[in-house]
């Protein structure tokens, strides 16, 4: 049999699951959770302890970090999707790192962060960025993919002198914060062992 065909466009064979931020609403908690998407491997399910584990320890990292990035003045909540802090992909990747070196390597596999831009028509919304964690087979090519995280960097960039009249002109001063945001200094310090981080001086 073939691929199905809703699969993703990111999808690839060694692809076991995909998780993302849900939530991203001026008024709720941004939380990790399993992407909507028909790639599963037994390991992966609902309440799987390697599941539980990699989910718990991304939603303690974003704790960590202060939780998803707030852009004052916002007056469309889906914005939030497109304007994804690029460093949020080194940051979560970092924690990759740390599951990996501390679990996945072990069993053959590996996880790592990316964002990947798709096509959406949603009220006039010609793409949507998302930041995705990827649980594959281990495989120093895809480790070193970041998927579409330069392009949306260069997007970020092009924009951050514009304004959208339609959306309160928020979206180039929303594109120079995603720019300038970082996570806070020891954030790592702030994980749970065995994948938090001790403070070193320099």
């Amino acid at each position: 049999m073939g691929v199905v065909q809703s699969n993703p466009t990111f999808y690839h064979p060694d692809l076991l699951a995909v998780f993302s931020i849900n939530g991203l609403n001026p008024f709720k908690s941004p939380k990790w959770s399993r992407y909507s998407d028909n790639i599963n491997d037994p390991g992966w399910v609902r309440n799987s302890p390697l599941r539980n584990e990699l989910v718990d320890l991304l939603n303690d990292a974003l704790k960590a970090m202060g939780g998803w990035p707030k852009y004052s003045g916002c007056c469309c909540g889906y914005h939030l999707f497109q304007i994804v802090p690029p460093q949020l992909v080194e940051a979560f990747n970092k924690v990759c790192k740390k599951f990996n070196d501390t679990k996945l390597f072990d069993m053959g596999l590996q996880c790592r962060a990316i964002i990947i831009r798709h096509i959406s028509y949603a009220q006039g919304v010609d793409f949507t960025a998302e930041l995705l964690v990827f649980v594959e087979k281990r495989s120093d090519e895809h480790l070193r993919d970041v998927g579409q995280t330069h392009e949306h960097l260069s997007w970020l960039e092009e924009i951050r002198e514009q304004t959208w009249d339609n959306c309160g002109d928020v979206m180039g001063p929303q594109a120079k914060l995603a720019l300038a945001w970082s996570p806070p200094e020891g954030w790592m310090t702030r994980l749970t062992h065995p994948y938090n981080e001790t403070t070193k001086d320099v």
